[in-house]
């Protein structure tokens, strides 16, 4: 096979033949015509290859080795000698009307699957932003047909037209996102879940502290077990550990302030994960005040109890917990004893299985990078699409 066959079979321009190659520093330039073959006339299916005339037309193909690729091509229309009828030939690179390669807006859609800005995207394939904005409009972003069994809602700043948040809804267990909504409220909510038909086979669904989400998963999901996510749980005792510390560190001299700021780490860290350097310097802050030793010691209680290996267990710790946190009576606590007596059932539910919120909590993060990589989309749709694609793609 000669040599200018294996490129064209390379490029996938075996039905083209090049008449003239230009280069410059960022362009290459085909001139270029379609192989001549008898084509169908649209309008009777009459097989011709009578040529009517060339036209030539400028055309935007995929750049190779990051040079941009431009076509000369002299487009070539026939004429069927049944009905007079004048038409294109087909090519399968270039659809009827346009003037950029089905090629490249696919090349721009797998780009889109990546944390690349519209506008670094455009740049690299030689075409507009806005190009690219509407490209993304070819993206797969229907709604899902079922609900799965184990389902996680949280909600994100986004701040499109709709308002500041939005709401996600996720499946942990087969780790992609199932849509994205344009508010977080819970009529919004409500409506969407009530296009399903399977919502009685959810066995799970993971939140928040949320009332709303928790109103709408007893009306809406009646099967489900409600979980709440463990890390909401576990940074309520955290904030008030940082609280009392917070208050301790103030009535310091400036030089110990800024060690107790340094060392905050060593007093959230449990206490067997410590070295035996770091357990000595923790011993040395607890001196500084009772409150702050009985907040440490509360934290540790804490701990064990968010470490029970199941709910019967884990109900055993919370009661030894709340004994002593009524007894140090600290009031940096309070708000996590309140949380914890009104979400008390929802919370031992996670103990009895591995679900958690942390899978939606990494997408919230990566649309957060998302959001500051295109600084920010006031456009919806065109954010969720770029969500979805970048997840479910």
């Amino acid at each position: 096979m000669p040599q200018q066959d294996y490129t064209a079979k390379l490029l996938d321009m075996e039905h083209l033949i090049v008449e003239d190659v230009k280069h410059t520093s960022d362009t290459i330039t085909l001139r270029l015509r379609m192989q001549r073959r008898l084509s169908p006339c649209p309008h009777c299916q009459t097989l011709t290859d009578k040529v009517h005339d060339y036209r030539l037309q400028r055309v935007k193909d995929s750049p190779i080795q990051g040079i941009h690729l431009i076509w000369l091509y002299e487009k070539r229309r026939y004429r069927c000698p049944c009905c007079d009828k004048r038409f294109y030939e087909k090519n399968y690179l270039l659809p009827k009307w346009h003037r950029i390669t089905n090629r490249l807006v696919a090349q721009c859609l797998h780009m889109l699957k990546y944390k690349q800005s519209c506008k670094d995207i455009a740049t690299l394939l030689g075409v507009s932003p806005s190009s690219v904005n509407r490209w993304l409009q070819f993206a797969s972003s229907h709604k899902p047909n079922r609900l799965p069994t184990v389902l996680s809602i949280d909600e994100f700043r986004g701040n499109t037209e709709f308002g500041k948040f939005q709401c996600i809804l996720t499946s942990p267990t087969e780790k992609r996102i199932l849509d994205v909504l344009p508010t977080r409220y819970s009529a919004n909510i409500c409506e969407y879940l009530r296009s399903f038909s399977n919502r009685k086979q959810v066995q799970y669904f993971i939140m928040d502290m949320n009332k709303e989400y928790l109103r709408i998963a007893k009306a809406l999901l009646p099967n489900a077990k409600i979980i709440i996510d463990r890390f909401h749980v576990m940074r309520y005792c955290t904030w008030a550990l940082e609280n009392v510390r917070k208050r301790i560190q103030k009535m310091l001299l400036p030089q110990q302030r800024k060690y107790f700021k340094r060392s905050r780490k060593l007093l959230l860290c449990h206490m067997n994960k410590l070295s035996d350097e770091n357990k000595a310097a923790v011993e040395l802050m607890l001196t500084y005040s009772p409150d702050l030793r009985e907040a440490y010691l509360l934290k540790e209680k804490f701990y064990e109890f968010m470490a029970a290996n199941n709910s019967i267990e884990a109900a055993n710790r919370l009661r030894a917990f709340r004994l002593h946190a009524a007894v140090a009576d600290i009031q940096e606590f309070a708000p996590c004893l309140t949380m914890l007596r009104n979400w008390e059932p929802y919370i031992l539910n996670a103990f009895d299985c591995s679900y958690s919120n942390g899978f939606t909590e990494g997408v919230n993060n990566s649309i957060k990078v998302l959001k500051r990589i295109a600084y920010g989309y006031r456009n919806f749709q065109n954010f969720r699409r770029r969500i979805l694609l970048y997840y479910n793609a």
